[in-house]
């Protein structure tokens, strides 16, 4: 009998060299190893149905084989002859446990043991149990005859178990004993193209297929070294031949089928696999072949469905884990990329193009730290793509310094590749190197290799740079060179939008739309021109336009949004945020944009709610982490923010936004000592940082330190001598620390330098708690002549003026406020007052008012409590006054009205307990000699 190769791991070996531009333009070569199946003895059986069956299998037309010798053993079970030929063709075919099974009921029906032994060996060892195999030989006693074959068949399970070296002992006695022994030549030929020794196994392989010109096992193999040799057309001309001896040989089938996809000739391999199919559906092989023929054809959808076929047969198969983390990649769903590409780059360390996707994965997901650990052990002496990805990925994390020395490096190693330049020039704009980035740019525009990119980001640099004639004249030579070009003509759009040239950049966004229906961007730059224009209906049919062509166009969705937002449509803009954020998955912006939407709005716990499912989305997200942070500090979970911010600085140590607000929550914990150390950290790492030294100057507020709070103040002082920052935090320092005499003067010139509503407010206080009313009053009044619509300040320099006792004089100023719709609730509690007390009607309506705003401010309720009482609705009146005293025992002037209703409505006795109460812990109140000449009237003169 003869014998076929091992069907181990080793039966499929992929080589698969992918490259990381653009657009996936370099191809994968795929190189797919098909060992030998050696062919079958014939069997001399001549009866007539068992003859026709020998005959199909001749030809190499197993199926028909197949049907015939399964209808022979239909109808008698115990034909030994037709057994045995089935069990070879099953060996032929590499089903084992089929060949396996028939051989075992031949000998039941009496076969003779010893004639199948070596088939029973080949069928295990095509189901890879090689172990078995070489206890099975070990223990049995051969002729002398067999050991060059049973040596053989000891090396193909060496091989399959990867023991190489035991496994070229083994074939090479079998050689030592027999020189014509086909499978250990075979054996020793495999082992060359294993250790790379093409030259090697070209040489043998030729001898072999001279000693077996017409052996389709040989052939094959003579095709794997001739495709190995990068010699694709013989390999596909030599599996050709085989096909020729047998039409139905799968390995000679897939082997020139994986050869073809090799050579791109999609539509011949496609053939080959149709036949494939018809011979035996769903092989693993086909299908990953399939996946990869549309990964060239940039398919992902389909690739992605063949590569799932062959993961699901096969879950560890390294080159599909490759591609579906690639296609993952293309298809922006980016989680399930990681998830791959992790993998591979555990099982292969070293291999660049895995590492290469996975690092632009994790830049994608906004994880630097994590892109720069796949590419540093890969860096030294890698190809310049490598210096460039690892450039970007330090430039992100922030560490601008090591990503433009790498990016530098990369553009230093490879001079001439426009793209490299390009990329440099991103990390110079993220650096805040706008010129550098520029001349970067222009040297990859001057080099010619059409990477629209570049001219791209040089327009959108020089527009940042507010060159807008420059950038119209960049993106009007893109224009020139690529006239069929949308880009180019979005792009001047764009620079004349930016310079206010509505109706020029419209017609610009027509144009590229005219040169492509489907550009979307275009859509969305016109919906903005008519944003600009204030036409909201014009834009939303702009952004509908987008979403009709794609209904998850991010930029579209957040569109809807910004127009929901300028309508004041609360619910739409919601709507829009989760449905931008439904469609687009892997996105973290509508996330981030909804927990703002509620923060800003006050609404923090939906601002929670929200920021906990977007960090649960994206749990190395920094952003969504930051964000989550901020939420949790505002709906007072300080704690939980803590450990949140101290998260992120695990993965940032240095950043001082992140240090800053941490001692905000902090603060908000009333940990001082832990905030202050927050901040001054974050002053530490970037000391231009304003916000954090306003916040450390508070924290020492808070802790009683007003003297290091004023020396802060005035180091922005001298830092910032032309604003009002400083003075206005020393004046606030100073008044917390009760001195509003020395905050009047840094005030002063915090108004001096940028004057404003809130300046005059909190520079008037500090007049008045200094003594000074008629500074206050007068800086009111200049104030009120020239913003006579700040009716903040109006209200503050009435009640000024009447607790001055100027009551003529702040009368007008209240009716004025009153008039113009304000709803102050002092201002239409003093008015009412005032009204009450000349005898004006007027009085109660107003109180009322400002009851219904309030009813649990006690001046309000004693206000409106004594007027109704004193108006005639003496039972209401006298309830609210009740109710207003029990809520706040301890004012003294809602004890006495409540009092001298009492005593009014002939309830003396109930007055007495309040007046006496009164008198008792308040002998100093305004209203104390009222009070006793009242209780003196009930009769209660000892008090």
């Amino acid at each position: 009998m003869t014998s076929s190769p091992r069907q181990s791991s080793q039966a499929l070996s992929i080589i698969a060299s992918i490259g990381l531009n653009r657009y996936w333009q370099k191809r994968m070569l795929v190189l797919v190893s098909l060992l030998c199946v050696l062919a079958a003895a014939p069997l001399g059986a001549d009866e007539t149905g068992l003859g026709k069956a020998r005959g199909f299998f001749d030809e190499g037309n197993y199926s028909a084989a197949e049907i015939e010798l399964k209808n022979l053993l239909q109808a008698d079970p115990n034909l030994a002859e037709a057994r045995l030929l089935l069990a070879q063709l099953y060996l032929r075919s590499g089903e084992g446990a089929a060949a396996e099974k028939e051989l075992r009921r031949a000998l039941e029906i009496g076969a003779d043991p010893s004639a199948l032994r070596f088939d029973l060996i080949e069928a295990k060892l095509q189901q890879q149990k090689f172990a078995e195999v070489l206890q099975s030989l070990e223990a049995a006693a051969l002729p002398e005859q067999e050991r060059a074959r049973a040596l053989a068949l000891r090396g193909r399970a060496h091989m399959g178990l990867e023991e190489t070296q035991a496994a070229e002992d083994a074939f090479s006695a079998a050689v030592a004993l027999d020189p014509s022994q086909r499978d250990a030549g075979a054996g020793l030929v495999q082992l060359a193209l294993l250790d790379g020794d093409i030259d090697g196994a070209d040489a043998a392989s030729a001898r072999l297929r001279e000693q077996y010109p017409q052996d389709p096992d040989i052939m094959l193999l003579r095709a794997e070294v001739e495709r190995r040799a990068e010699r694709p057309e013989a390999a596909v001309a030599l599996y050709g031949e085989v096909l020729e001896l047998e039409p139905e040989n799968l390995r000679a089938l897939l082997g020139r089928a994986t050869t073809l996809v090799s050579l791109e000739r999609f539509d011949d391999a496609r053939t080959d696999l149709e036949q494939v199919d018809a011979i035996q559906p769903n092989i693993v092989i086909a299908s990953y072949l399939r996946g990869v023929m549309a990964f060239y054809d940039r398919d992902w959808d389909t690739a992605g469905e063949h590569l799932q076929r062959v993961l699901s047969a096969r879950p560890a198969h390294v080159q599909s884990q490759l591609l579906m983390g690639i296609v993952s990649y293309a298809r922006d769903d980016l989680q399930l990329a990681e998830e791959y590409l992790s993998r591979i780059n555990t099982a292969m360390p070293g291999n660049p193009q895995a590492a290469k996707v996975l690092a632009a994965t994790r830049l994608k997901l906004r994880e630097p730290e994590r892109a720069v650990a796949v590419l540093e052990p890969i860096a030294k002496d890698a190809d310049p793509q490598i210096m460039a990805l690892l450039g970007s990925a330090y430039m992100l994390a922030g560490d601008q310094q090591q990503g433009q020395q790498w990016l530098s490096r990369a553009v230093e190693t490879a001079p001439d590749v426009a793209a490299l330049r390009t990329q440099l020039a991103l990390t110079l704009i993220a650096g805040g190197d706008m010129g550098g980035a520029i001349n970067e740019l222009e040297s990859a525009v001057d080099l010619g290799q059409e990477v629209l990119q570049a001219d791209v980001l040089l327009v959108l640099a020089k527009l940042k740079e507010q060159r807008y004639d420059e950038a119209i004249t960049a993106s009007e030579a893109l224009e020139q060179r690529r006239p069929d070009s949308a880009v180019a003509f979005n792009l001047t759009g764009l620079a004349l939008l930016a310079q206010g040239e509505l109706d020029a950049a419209r017609a610009k966004f027509e144009t590229a739309l005219e040169l492509d229906s489907e550009f979307s961007t275009a859509l969305i730059n016109l919906a903005r021109v008519e944003v600009a224009n204030e036409d909201l209906d014009a834009a939303e049919a702009q952004y509908q336009r987008a979403l009709t062509q794609s209904p998850k166009n991010l930029a579209a969705l957040l569109g809807m949004a910004a127009i929901a937002e300028l309508r004041d449509d609360d619910a739409g803009i919601v709507a829009w945020l989760n449905k931008a954020q439904d469609a687009n998955a892997a996105a973290a912006q509508p996330g981030l944009l909804l927990s703002r939407y509620y923060i800003d709005r006050g609404e923090h716990l939906k601002a929670l709610t929200a920021a906990n499912d977007l960090a649960a989305r994206f749990p190395d997200n920094v952003d969504a982490l930051e964000m989550l942070g901020r939420a949790q500090t505002l709906a007072d979970e300080p704690a939980s923010a803590i450990r949140t911010f101290e998260q992120i600085l695990e993965k940032r140590p240095d950043d001082p936004r992140v240090h800053y607000l941490k001692g905000g929550a902090e603060w908000k914990s009333d940990e001082l000592d832990a905030a202050r150390r927050s901040f001054e950290r974050a002053i530490e790492l970037k000391p231009d940082f304003v916000d954090a030294r306003v916040a450390l100057a508070s924290v020492l507020v808070a802790a009683d330190k007003e003297a290091a709070a004023a020396q802060i103040a005035r180091g922005l002082q001298d830092d910032y001598p032309d604003q009002p920052l400083g003075y206005r935090l020393e004046g606030t320092v100073q008044m917390s620390a009760r001195k509003p005499e020395s905050a009047v003067g840094p005030l002063r010139k915090a108004l001096e330098l940028a004057p404003s509503a809130e300046l005059v407010r909190q520079l008037a206080e500090a007049y008045a708690r200094a003594d000074r009313p008629d500074d206050a009053i007068a800086l009111l009044q200049d104030w009120g002549g020239r913003q006579p619509n700040d009716f903040g300040s109006q209200a503050m320099l009435a009640m000024l003026m009447h607790g001055e006792g100027m009551t003529d004089r702040a009368l007008p100023i209240y009716e004025r406020l009153y008039a113009a719709g304000q709803n102050n609730i002092l201002v239409l509690n003093n008015l009412a007052w005032i009204l009450h007390e000349r005898g004006d009607e007027r009085a109660l309506e107003i109180a009322g008012k400002a009851y219904e705003l309030d009813p649990n401010r006690p001046e309000v309720a004693d206000t409106y409590g004594w007027i109704l009482f004193n108006t005639g609705e003496r039972d209401r009146g006298l309830s609210i006054l009740q109710q207003a005293h029990l809520a706040y025992p301890t004012q003294t002037e809602i004890a006495y009205h409540t009092a001298w209703a009492l005593s009014d409505v002939g309830r003396g006795s109930e007055a007495l307990p309040i007046l006496r109460r009164l008198l008792r812990e308040h002998p100093n109140a305004e209203q104390a000699d009222e009070a006793q000449a009242l209780l003196d009237k009930l009769g209660d003169g000892a008090g």
